[in-house]
């Protein structure tokens, strides 16, 4: 049996609860990766950066990357995270990307039940998105150092809610804590084929 697998420094409770980081039941889920938000989010191309990498890393190790397309009552503009070829572009109405979208069927299709979510917007998209995932039985990590706060005061106090009573729906940690964690234990190899890690952040500068 294989020895349990956690991410380090989760908050309030070790991510994934039961130990268990299989990627190919594992998503990175980027929400509000549009100009409207990009525009109303304190250091967007930061995030986005960070995503980037993090979601170099989730396809590689054998993961799904999936990004939300929401539909507001007003435009919200063009992209700014772009997906790759094999990513998973999920239509949703509403901030939640569960809004009278397929994204909950597109999951349970493909076997995910362990999600890492991101975006911009924390206290918006991301926060809906995850409390959303949470309802419908999912293990969600909320990825703190990939979430662009919409306010700098009002968005540390979001993240800090969802660690509340054990966890109301998700557990907060780092991209770079699920970077380590996809890593071939047997090789200790990250899982990039030639690439390290390192190798990855310099690959995703301009």
């Amino acid at each position: 049996m294989a020895a349990p697998v956690h991410l380090s420094g989760t908050r309030p409770y070790p991510w994934p609860y039961d130990g268990i980081l299989d990627p190919a039941r594992l998503a990175l889920v980027v929400a509000g990766g549009q100009a409207w938000w990009a525009a109303r989010t304190v250091d967007p191309e930061e995030v986005l950066a960070t995503l980037r990498i993090a979601a170099k890393v989730v396809r590689d190790a054998g993961g799904v990357v999936v990004v939300l397309r929401h539909a507001l009552r007003h435009p919200t503009g063009e992209p700014v995270f772009v997906p790759a070829a094999d990513d998973v572009v999920v239509d949703c109405a509403g901030m939640s990307g569960f809004s009278a979208g397929g994204l909950d069927g597109e999951l349970r299709r493909r076997g995910i039940d362990r999600l890492a979510v991101g975006g911009l917007g924390m206290e918006t998209a991301v926060y809906s998105t995850l409390g959303a995932a949470n309802d419908r039985g999912y293990e969600c990590l909320a990825l703190a150092d990939a979430s662009a706060f919409h306010d700098a005061d009002v968005g540390p106090r979001a993240l800090a809610s969802i660690t509340m009573s054990g966890g109301i729906f998700a557990a907060v940690g780092t991209t770079t804590a699920l970077c380590d964690a996809l890593v071939d234990n047997s090789s200790g190899r990250p899982l990039l084929g030639d690439l390290s890690i390192g190798d990855a952040l310099l690959e995703e500068q301009p």
